[in-house]
C-alpha cells in the first residue's frame, strides 16, 4: 500500500510541475473540463430555481408559523372529499351534507393543544387617484397570530382594521409607499379606503386586518396555530369533515404518493416512464459529453507530454508508470476544472436570476445548489479519468525512440471500422425512433445513446470523407484536410467534442421550437397578442349600457389617442329575465360520443375524446358574438381572413366539425339550461375555426342575428302559452388595435374605468400566462448553445497547439505569417466545420426523437409536432466555423520557434 501511495504522490508531483511549465496549455485543458461542469451546476440551479420549493409553498399560504390552512372543499353543501397532499383534491357533494362546519368540529379534528384562526381569502382591486391594480389575492387574517404572509415586512407587520401590507409587486404597481391612502374595491362594488401600513418582501398577496372586507365577502378559511404539527393523519380527518389542508409537516415530509388514496394523484405510469426516459437519454448525452469535452484535452495533453514521459521510459520507467502519470495529470487538471467550473456555473446561475428578476420575470425560488454540484464535480473528475484511459495507455505504448527523435508515428487508416460504426449510429437512430413511437423507455435510451456512439467513434472516418474533397480547394484547405486525416488521433478528439456539443445545443433549439408551438397549440387567446380587450361585463341594459361604452371607449382614445376602438356586439338574453336562453348549435348525431360515454382526451373513440387545451385568458361577456368579418379579421387570429369571409358569404363560424351535418349546415336553435328549446330550428352554411375558446364556439352574421331576434318574440314559451324569450344584439365590449399598451396604460384605464360602472375591465391579451417558452427552459438551452461555442474554441484551440511545430517548420521553409494565418484558420475551419455540420444533422434528428415520445402524452400528445427553427440552426452552423476560423486567424502567433524535426 505504501509503495503505491508513493508511486501515485510522485505521478501527481510530476503532473503538477509539467501542469505549472506549460501553463497554456492547462489553462486550456482546465477550460474545457471544466465546462460541463459550469453547464451542470448552471442547469441544475435553473431547474430547482424554476419551481417553488416546499419551504416557499409553506411560507405562501400560511406564513411562517402556522401548522396549516384548512378550507371547506365544496362550495356549498359541505360534504366529505379527497385531496392530494398540497391542497387540490376531489370533492363528492353527492356525498352525505355535513351541515355547517362549526369551530369546535374543527379543532377536534386537529392534533391536541392546537387552535385556530379565522381568515378570509378574496380577490379585489386595489386603486389609487391614478391606477388600478386588478384582480390581487388578497387575505383578512390577524397578522399578529399569522405572521409572514409577505414575507420581511418594512412598516407594521400587524395591521389592523381598514390597514393594509402589501406584497413588492403591487406595491411597485401602484408606486405605494407607507402611509399611502389607497382604495380596496371588491366585485361587488363596494369600495374600502385603506392605508399602507407595510410592504413584504414576498409574494403577489395583500394581508388586511380583521374586519377591512365588507360583511359575507370572500370564501372562509382557517390557519392552524399551536406547536403540534398537522400530520397526513390529521389531514385525512379533515378530509372526512369535508375540509382540506395545506399542512407545513406533510409539504417538508410528505408521504407515499400510494399512500395518498391509494396512489389516485399520482401520474400515470406511461407519463412518467416518459418522463424517465426523456431524462435518461438527456442524462446519458450529457456523461457522453463530459467524456467528449475532457478526452481531446487529455490526448492533446498527452502528446506535449510525449517527450518527457519518453525520458522516463528510456530511464526505466514501466507502461503503468507512464499511464499513472498521465492520468495524474487528470486528476490535477479535473479538480481545478472541479472547482472553477462550480463557481462559474454558480456566477452565471445568479446572474441570470438578476436580469430575470430586472426584467420583470422573478424566479420562483432562488436556489443555490451545494451538494449536487460537488456531485457533478466528483463525476466530471472519475469521467475525466475514465477519459485519460485512452491517451495514457497510447503514451504507454509509444515507441521511444521515435518519440526522442522528434518524429511522428501515424497510425493506419481502418475505414471498415469506421463504416462500421456509421451503421451502428443509423440503427441506434432506427432503434430511438421505433423507441419513441412505441413510448418503449429502454429502447429509446439505448437507442440515442447508440447513436452519439456510433457517430463520436466513426469522427474519425468522417475526417477521412473530408480529406477526399481536398483537391477541390486552394493550398490552406488542402493542407488544413491532409493535415487533419494525417493526424486523426489529434483532430478526431476534437470534432467528436464538437459534434456532441453542437447536437445538444441543435436538439435543445428543436425542443424549444416545438414546446413552444405545442403550447401555441394548445393556448386559446380571444385575439392577437397586443390587442386590448375593453369589456361591458355588468347587468346594464338599455341606453345606460350604451352611455358606459361611449364612456368607456372614450377614456380609452384618451390614453391611447393612436388605438382603433372597434365595437363588439353579442347576441344575449335579456338580462331581466329568469331564464338563461342561449343561440346554440346543434352537435350531428352521427358523430357524438355513443351511448353517452364518458368524454376525456385518451378515450379510444374518437367521438369521445376531448380538447385538453386551456381556456384561460381574457373572456368577453356571454352571449353568441354577432359579426359580419370585419372584427374577426382584427383579431389576427389564424384562418382570421377565411373566416371573415365566411361571415361576409353569410356562413356561420363554428369551433367543432361535429357540429356541421352531412349536408355541410350547421342548426342553430334557442335553448336554455333546462334543454328546454325555443322556436325553430335554423341550419345555416357553416364554416368551421380552430379557436377552441368558448366565444367562437358560434360567430354569426347580423343578418343570422336577425332572424333570431324575430324568432325569439314569436316563440311560445316552455308552457307553451307565455312568449318565448328576449334576445337582442348589444354592445358588449370593444377591440383595442394598433396602440403598444403598456401595464402601466392598462393600470391606468382601468382605473378611470372602474368609475364607470360594475364590470368595465380592460385587458391586454398576451399579458396573462400563455404560450410563451419558460425561462428555465430558455436558460438552458442558451447554456447549451454557450458550451457548444466554448467548446468548439477550446477544442480547436487544443488541436492547432498540437499542430504548432508544424506551422514553425512552415516558417523555417520561409512561410509568411499570412500563408500561416491561411493554414491555421482553414484547420480551424476543418475542425469546427465537420463537427457543426454533423452535430447540427445529428441533433435535429435527436430533437425529432425527443418530441416524436412527446406525441405519446394521453393528454397533450396530439398537440406536439416537430418544429425546426432553421434560422437559429443557420445561425449555429455558420457562426460556429466562422468564430473558429476567426479566431485561428487572428491568434496564430507571427513569429514561431523553429523545431528541430528529424526526418520520418
Amino acid at each position: 500500500m505504501g509503495a503505491w501511495v508513493a508511486r501515485w504522490r510522485a505521478a501527481l508531483r510530476i503532473a503538477r510541475r509539467d501542469a505549472w511549465r506549460n501553463k497554456g496549455r492547462t489553462v486550456l485543458v482546465v477550460l474545457l473540463m471544466m465546462l460541463p461542469v459550469a453547464a451542470g451546476t448552471f442547469a441544475i440551479g435553473a431547474l430547482k430555481s424554476s419551481r417553488p420549493t416546499a419551504e416557499t409553498q409553506i411560507t405562501a399560504a400560511m406564513g411562517t408559523q402556522a401548522q396549516a390552512q384548512l378550507e371547506v372543499a365544496c362550495r356549498g353543501a359541505r360534504a366529505p372529499t379527497e385531496q392530494q397532499i398540497n391542497g387540490g383534491g376531489v370533492c363528492f357533494p353527492d356525498g352525505p351534507d355535513l351541515g355547517e362546519l362549526t369551530e369546535a368540529e374543527l379543532v377536534a379534528a386537529l392534533p391536541d393543544g392546537d387552535g385556530v384562526v379565522v381568515g378570509f381569502l378574496a380577490a379585489t382591486g386595489l386603486r389609487t387617484d391614478e391606477v388600478l391594480v386588478d384582480s390581487v389575492g388578497t387575505v383578512e387574517v390577524d397578522a399578529a397570530q399569522v405572521p409572514g404572509l409577505v414575507g420581511d415586512v418594512d412598516g407594521d407587520a400587524m395591521p389592523g382594521r381598514a390597514e393594509i401590507l402589501l406584497g413588492p409587486g403591487v406595491a411597485e404597481r401602484l408606486s405605494a409607499s407607507l402611509g399611502d391612502a389607497i382604495e380596496l374595491v371588491t366585485y361587488e362594488g363596494s369600495v374600502v379606503d385603506v392605508e399602507v401600513v407595510g410592504i413584504g418582501d414576498r409574494g403577489p398577496r395583500v394581508v388586511v386586518g380583521p374586519g377591512t372586507l365588507p360583511d359575507g365577502y370572500g370564501s372562509r378559511t382557517w390557519f392552524v396555530t399551536g406547536d403540534a404539527p398537522v400530520t397526513w393523519a390529521d389531514v385525512v380527518a379533515l378530509n372526512e369533515i369535508g375540509v382540506t389542508a395545506i399542512s407545513r409537516a406533510v409539504l417538508t415530509d410528505p408521504p407515499p404518493p400510494e399512500d395518498v388514496y391509494g396512489g389516485q394523484f399520482q401520474p400515470p405510469a406511461d407519463n412518467a416512464m416518459r418522463v424517465g426516459g426523456a431524462v435518461l437519454a438527456v442524462v446519458a448525452l450529457g456523461l457522453l459529453e463530459v467524456v467528449l469535452l475532457v478526452g481531446p484535452a487529455f490526448a492533446v495533453g498527452a502528446k506535449r507530454s510525449a517527450r518527457t514521459l519518453a525520458l522516463i521510459a528510456a530511464s526505466g520507467g514501466q507502461p503503468r508508470d507512464l499511464r499513472r502519470i498521465v492520468l495524474a495529470g487528470g486528476v490535477v487538471a479535473g479538480v481545478l476544472a472541479a472547482v472553477v467550473g462550480v463557481a462559474v456555473g454558480t456566477g452565471c446561475a445568479l446572474a441570470a436570476y438578476e436580469i430575470l428578476e430586472r426584467s420583470g420575470e422573478p424566479v420562483p425560488n432562488v436556489v443555490v445548489p451545494v451538494l449536487e454540484p460537488m456531485v457533478i464535480g466528483v463525476i466530471a473528475v472519475l469521467l475525466g479519468l475514465a477519459a485519460a484511459w485512452l491517451p495514457a495507455r497510447a503514451a504507454s505504448r509509444a515507441d521511444v525512440v521515435t518519440v526522442l527523435a522528434g518524429r511522428r508515428a501515424f497510425p493506419p487508416t481502418r475505414r471498415r471500422r469506421g463504416w462500421i460504426w456509421l451503421g451502428l449510429a443509423a440503427a441506434g437512430m432506427g432503434a430511438a425512433v421505433i423507441g419513441a413511437i412505441t413510448s418503449w423507455t429502454i429502447l429509446l435510451v439505448v437507442g440515442v445513446v447508440t447513436f452519439e456512439i456510433g457517430l463520436i467513434v466513426a469522427s474519425g472516418t468522417l475526417v477521412g470523407v473530408g480529406a477526399r474533397i481536398a483537391p477541390r480547394f486552394g493550398i490552406a484547405g488542402r493542407f488544413a484536410l491532409r493535415d487533419a486525416h494525417r493526424n486523426r488521433s489529434r483532430t478526431a478528439p476534437a470534432v467528436a467534442a464538437v459534434l456532441v456539443a453542437v447536437a445538444a445545443a441543435s436538439a435543445g433549439l428543436v425542443w424549444t421550437a416545438s414546446s413552444a408551438e405545442a403550447e401555441r397549440q394548445m393556448w386559446r387567446p380571444v385575439a392577437a397578442d397586443g390587442t386590448g380587450v375593453l369589456g361591458l361585463h355588468g347587468d346594464t341594459t338599455g341606453g345606460d349600457r350604451a352611455e358606459q361604452f361611449d364612456q368607456a371607449t372614450g377614456a380609452v382614445t384618451e390614453l391611447l389617442p393612436d388605438a382603433a376602438v372597434t365595437p363588439v356586439r353579442k347576441l344575449r338574453r335579456d338580462v331581466t329575465q329568469e331564464t338563461s336562453v342561449r343561440l346554440m348549435a346543434i352537435e350531428n348525431p352521427d358523430v357524438a360520443c355513443p351511448g353517452g360515454q364518458e368524454v376525456w382526451p385518451g378515450a379510444d373513440d374518437d367521438r369521445c375524446r376531448s380538447d385538453p387545451s386551456m381556456y384561460t385568458g381574457i373572456s368577453l361577456p356571454d352571449g353568441v358574438l354577432v359579426d359580419d368579418g370585419s372584427l374577426v379579421s382584427l383579431m389576427g387570429l389564424e384562418g382570421a381572413d377565411a373566416a371573415a369571409a365566411a361571415l361576409a358569404a353569410g356562413e356561420v363560424l363554428v369551433s367543432s366539425p361535429d357540429d356541421i351535418w352531412a349536408d355541410g349546415q350547421a342548426r342553430l336553435q334557442l335553448m336554455d339550461q333546462a334543454a328546454d328549446t325555443f322556436g325553430a330550428e335554423v341550419a345555416v352554411p357553416a364554416h368551421v375555426v380552430n379557436w377552441g375558446k368558448a366565444e367562437f364556439a358560434l360567430v354569426i352574421p347580423p343578418d343570422v342575428a336577425d332572424q333570431f331576434v324575430e324568432i325569439a318574440v314569436e316563440a311560445p314559451g316552455p308552457d307553451g302559452e307565455a312568449e318565448g324569450p328576449s334576445v337582442s344584439v348589444e354592445v358588449v365590449g370593444a377591440l383595442v388595435t394598433g396602440a403598444e399598451i403598456s401595464q402601466g396604460d392598462i393600470d391606468r384605464l382601468n382605473r378611470q374605468l372602474s368609475e364607470m360602472g360594475e364590470g368595465v375591465t380592460f385587458a391586454v391579451e398576451g399579458n396573462q400566462s400563455g404560450p410563451d417558452v419558460s425561462s428555465t427552459l430558455l436558460l438552458l438551452v442558451a447554456a447549451a448553445v454557450v458550451v457548444a461555442i466554448a467548446a468548439t474554441a477550446l477544442s480547436v484551440g487544443l488541436a492547432l497547439a498540437d499542430s504548432r511545430p508544424d506551422l514553425a517548420t512552415l516558417a523555417a521553409v520561409g512561410a509568411s505569417p499570412r500563408v500561416r494565418r491561411r493554414m491555421t484558420a482553414a484547420q480551424a475551419g476543418v475542425i469546427a466545420g465537420i463537427g457543426t455540420v454533423v452535430g447540427v444533422v445529428s441533433g435535429v434528428a435527436l430533437g425529432f426523437v425527443f418530441t416524436t415520445w412527446q406525441q405519446g402524452d394521453v393528454y397533450t400528445g396530439t398537440y406536439w409536432e416537430t418544429v425546426v427553427p432553421w434560422e437559429y440552426l443557420v445561425l449555429l452552423l455558420v457562426a460556429l466555423p466562422a468564430l473558429a476560423i476567426i479566431g485561428g486567424w487572428l491568434f496564430t502567433r507571427s513569429r514561431l520557434p523553429a523545431i528541430r524535426r528529424a526526418a520520418s
